[in-house]
């Protein structure tokens, strides 16, 4: 028995996870497949997760098209440990995934962000034959990454840049060239460039692009903030943009213009401007980038760049069904943006 596992090349199956763990193969099918309303102690479910990952164990697509488990669904995962309706952007991101999947008759099942699991715990939800593909939201320094793009489950990556996988995005270098043009031609020269302390490819884009778009008009050694502020709901108040505002002001030639990271930071500044009595565009104009807020809603229309979220989830999904019929796909699908103009630049 053991020789034959050494020399073995067909795929490993349930049975072979049963038989080594010692356990009825309805018990480990059943937790392989996520059948709801199955009960487990999770000892057993970790065993046999753990097993079937250490195995190379795969979800074999012809036999769950046969019993019917090929249904069109996919699911969306977040690697960053929120996942809130009232996240302006998150609701971007996943309204269009809803839309667009809708139109496509394809359910899309949005998975847990799993607080406190370990990434082979999490692994294993993902892969365990209940969606044919996933729309996957993290960064490339997710660890989960690299498990995923060692598996056979179709994975794209949305809204940010991943190297190991299919990614569809945003045009992060036009979106800011059209941003530093757009304040230039408004006559600023002093602008600064706020982004996020956490790494991810579209914010090293974005602030290479800003700095060589700066250079290219003279400016060297452009201003750039890097800070961690709240994800979420943009109405809620964010202490570290009271923070750079602050440092903005204290700088020796002050800003007259400042380009944030998303609308959400470009929301949050404006708020402690308004605290300062600072008025945006006359004493700071403020320019966002995504377009996910409900601009029917503010006090004054965001200048920003606006992402056509519908599009992006609409490549996203063609992207992910061609993994699922087994087509070759391009590593890097990149969305055109644009300038919406608004008051406060």
């Amino acid at each position: 028995m053991k020789g034959s596992q050494k020399t073995r090349t067909m795929p490993v199956t349930s049975k072979d996870i049963a038989e080594k763990l010692g356990l009825s193969q309805p018990t480990v099918s059943r937790i392989l497949s996520g059948t709801q309303g199955y009960r487990a102690s999770t000892e057993t479910r970790r065993r046999v997760l753990e097993t079937a990952r250490e195995m190379g164990y795969r979800p074999n697509a012809i036999a769950r098209s046969l019993r019917g488990r090929r249904t069109d669904i996919v699911g969306f995962h977040t690697g960053y440990n929120y996942m809130s309706v009232r996240d302006a952007y998150m609701a971007a991101v996943l309204g269009g995934l809803q839309r667009v999947c809708d139109a496509q008759r394809v359910d899309i099942l949005l998975l847990g962000v799993f607080h406190g699991r370990n990434t082979d715990d999490i692994y294993g939800e993902l892969v365990n034959g209940r969606i044919d593909g996933l729309f996957l939201h993290t960064s490339a320094e997710d660890p989960l990454v690299a498990q995923l793009a060692q598996s056979a489950l179709p994975v794209v990556s949305i809204s940010d840049a991943i190297p190991q996988l299919p990614s569809v995005v945003a045009d992060d270098t036009d979106g800011i060239r059209q941003t530093v043009e757009y304040l230039w031609s408004r006559g600023h020269r002093r602008i600064a460039y706020i982004a996020p302390e956490r790494h991810m490819i579209s914010v090293d884009r974005r602030v290479e692009t800003f700095r060589e778009e700066m250079a290219k008009r003279g400016v060297q050694n452009a201003t750039v903030i890097h800070r961690e502020f709240t994800y979420g709901d943009a109405s809620e108040d964010d202490g570290n943009l009271d923070q750079t505002l602050e440092t903005l002001l204290a700088l020796p030639e002050t800003p007259t213009a400042a380009c944030c990271w998303n609308d959400a930071c470009a929301m949050h500044l404006l708020r402690s401007c308004s605290k300062r009595g600072l008025r945006a565009p006359d004493d700071l104009a403020v320019m966002g980038f995504d377009g996910s807020l409900d601009q029917n809603l503010m006090m004054q229309t965001l200048t920003t760049i606006a992402v056509p979220w519908d599009t992006l989830a609409a490549r996203a999904l063609e992207v992910l069904r061609a993994q699922i019929q087994g087509v070759e796909v391009p590593r890097e699908t990149i969305v055109p943006v644009t300038l919406l103009r608004g008051e406060t630049a």
